[in-house]
């Protein structure tokens, strides 16, 4: 059986402070990818999973890496738009 070795890892911004929810992407053979969003007035347990979840979702559907991510980003932050007009 092969391990398994990283290829890459997301570093999540949605915990720091600040106007802007940055993620950063390390690809051990690529300069960093940064995926920045407006920092949203609201609260949600689970954000990360559903990103890890959406992420794995474009994935599967043989989707880029790069792309994977932005889309996963993007659907996390959709939600969280509609959790703060409530």
């Amino acid at each position: 059986m092969l391990a398994a070795e990283a290829q890459a890892l997301l570093i999540k911004g949605g915990h720091a402070s600040g106007p802007r929810s940055t993620d950063i992407l390390l690809r051990f053979d690529q300069a960093p990818i940064r995926f920045d969003m407006p920092r949203l007035a609201t609260s949600m347990r689970g954000t990360g999973c559903m990103l890890a979840s959406a992420i794995a979702l474009h994935l599967a559907k043989a989707g880029p890496l790069e792309d994977s991510v932005h889309m996963g980003k993007l659907l996390v932050f959709e939600r969280l738009q509609k959790k703060a007009a409530e």
